[in-house]
């Protein structure tokens, strides 16, 4: 049995441990900014999908694998990013209605959109450029939405044709469309997207004017060393 001298001997050891570890005070944070900051010092590479213990670790690792100007497309908002922090704060006003004493093995989280039923509400959303994170572009990530039989919405800035990600998906796709300001070739877009199986368009407004004000973008461009021009082309779509 152990004495109460090497009880406490113990406890000591213990709480000296805990007080030099990141991880309590990563826990001890009052704020978002300073988690953010302690989490920064908590670097680690993921090996594969499976460890990630929420979304937001993907981040962490796009910053480190990418090249700066593409994770800095990835990661922006507009106006001093404001519209992120708008968007997760709107999210965290959803709320989960917790049931209790029910069976854990056969959860329905089945939804109705557009006239189709899905297994789940996951909307994999329009990302332009995505041949910029891997070299399948959107055919990987159609791949992925075919495993889980998710509905996926195709950017009009995609780097793989419409045909070819429907293709891949193995059903069609939502498409995202950004108007140009030539009416025809907008039109066309739209009859492209109808022929390739397209039953849904989602109508996007926000460039009208430009480009938005896309500050985190343009200062990770500058530090960005790379030839843009070797490596960029024309929307494949």
């Amino acid at each position: 049995m152990t004495n109460s001298t090497s009880v406490h001997e113990h406890r000591r050891l213990l709480l000296k441990f805990l007080i030099g570890s990141p991880l309590l005070s990563l826990a001890g944070c009052s704020t978002p900014k300073e988690k953010e900051e302690v989490a920064e010092k908590i670097v680690y590479l993921l090996q594969n999908p499976g460890e990630a213990i929420n979304v937001f670790d993907f981040e962490k690792m796009a910053k480190q694998k990418l090249p700066v100007a593409h994770y800095g497309y990835m990661a922006t908002g507009v106006n001093d990013d404001l519209t992120l922090q708008a968007n997760r704060d709107a999210f965290a006003k959803v709320k989960l209605k917790m049931r209790r004493l029910v069976d854990p093995d056969n959860v329905d989280m089945s939804v109705e959109l557009f006239g189709k039923k899905y297994p789940t509400p996951i909307v994999i959303c329009p990302v332009g450029s995505q041949r910029a994170f891997h070299p399948d572009g959107e055919l990987a990530t159609a791949r992925a939405a075919k495993t889980r039989n998710h509905l996926q919405a195709l950017s009009t800035v995609t780097t793989s044709s419409i045909e070819d990600v429907a293709t891949e998906r193995g059903a069609p796709v939502l498409f995202q469309l950004y108007a140009l300001n030539n009416w025809k070739a907008t039109q066309e877009m739209i009859r492209r997207a109808e022929a390739a199986g397209s039953e849904v368009m989602a109508f996007t407004v926000d460039l009208a004017a430009g480009t938005g004000n896309r500050e985190t973008l343009e200062r990770f461009r500058r530090i960005d060393t790379r030839q843009c021009s070797n490596c960029h082309s024309e929307n494949r779509y």
